[in-house]
């Protein structure tokens, strides 16, 4: 090891790193981890060191560069930290739903990369029922169908608007229906939130290609999700069998038209038929590679009954379908408008 002032360069490997963006480091917060910046690909800097407080005026800092590093062995600290620093904001009353919204979208971006560069483990499940009940939270705030809607609009990135979304509307279908028990609606938003986690395995050539234009190789390497799913979730003897069903089932339907078994309602998983109608509407009302003009909630669902001929768990359909007449209609932002 080497000495610059008072700060230490090291030898780099990348594979023991983490990126984390520099938008992350929140101006006079302690940092959980020491925190370096990356000469070369084989040579980094610490620039800050676990206690430190943050301050955009340190030298290494006003280079205004995109991404710092941690190691790997410390990124749960981090993702610990980030839940926290979310869980303080959305107790807030102060701040707006969408900025919340906004905020809570970060950590789950953070878990989703956890989960990705350290596997599957305790600390990445803990994470996500923190942040699926965050979500519950957000619901209970906001309860009608298009404020849900809008909220989640104000998210750039794809996979984590899109698993929030079916997350609380997978939670406000369930209420619909009456379900009661507190345990079994953490569940479902949890199971929910982690329905497509499988998708971090895609390469993006698959997921920017819309459905219609895939070859047959390119659309079994994308319903091949459900499956990778499973075995990262599987990775965690502790999740529960109805999270696992969740994960396997959310693209099947009612009519046994759907994938990858082609099961019909009375054989799929209670907490599944929800997921797969939320999974479903949330897709139509989002922009995506598969629907460049998303509909509104109630064109959403008239599609579902009328050209799809509604091949879901009828219950639940009805139960979103109240939902949207209870909801009062408001303007959706597209996904890169900024919340202010």
């Amino acid at each position: 090891m080497k000495k610059m002032g008072a700060s230490e360069i090291l030898e780099m490997n990348l594979d023991d790193f983490v990126a984390v963006s520099r938008s992350e480091f929140i101006a006079g917060m302690q940092v959980p981890v020491d925190v370096y910046l990356k000469l070369s690909d084989s040579r980094a800097i610490i620039v800050l060191k676990e206690g430190d407080k943050v301050s955009f005026e340190q030298s290494h800092f006003a280079e205004k560069t995109e991404w710092l590093y941690v190691r790997k062995t410390d990124y749960h600290k981090c993702v610990g930290r980030a839940l926290t620093i979310a869980g303080i904001l959305i107790e807030n009353e102060t701040i707006s739903s969408e900025k919340k919204t906004l905020f809570l979208g970060k950590a789950i971006e953070n878990i989703f990369k956890e989960i990705s560069h350290l596997g599957f483990d305790h600390q990445s499940m803990e994470h996500s029922k923190v942040v699926s009940k965050s979500i519950q939270t957000l619901v209970d705030a906001k309860p009608d169908l298009n404020s849900v809607i809008n909220m989640m609009s104000g998210l750039n990135n794809q996979l984590i608007r899109h698993s929030m979304m079916v997350s609380a509307i997978s939670v406000i279908i369930a209420r619909g229906m009456k379900w009661t028990m507190q345990a079994n609606i953490e569940k479902l938003a949890l199971g929910a939130l982690l329905h497509d986690v499988g998708m971090k395995e895609l390469p993006d050539e698959i997921l920017d290609l819309p459905r219609h234009a895939m070859s047959r190789e390119q659309l079994a390497i994308y319903e091949s999700h459900v499956y990778r799913g499973v075995e990262i979730l599987r990775s965690m003897p502790s999740v529960s069998e109805d999270i696992i069903a969740i994960c396997l089932e959310h693209h099947e339907n009612a009519a046994g038209q759907g994938y990858p078994r082609r099961i019909r309602d009375f054989k799929m998983n209670p907490f599944a038929r929800i997921v797969a109608l939320a999974d479903c509407f949330s897709d139509l009302v989002m922009k995506s590679p598969n629907n460049p003009y998303p509909k509104t909630a109630a064109g959403a669902l008239m599609f579902i009954e009328s050209t799809m001929g509604q091949p879901f768990h009828k219950p639940a359909f009805t139960a979103l379908k109240q939902a949207l007449q209870s909801s009062p209609e408001v303007a959706v932002p597209g996904p890169n408008k900024k919340v202010a």
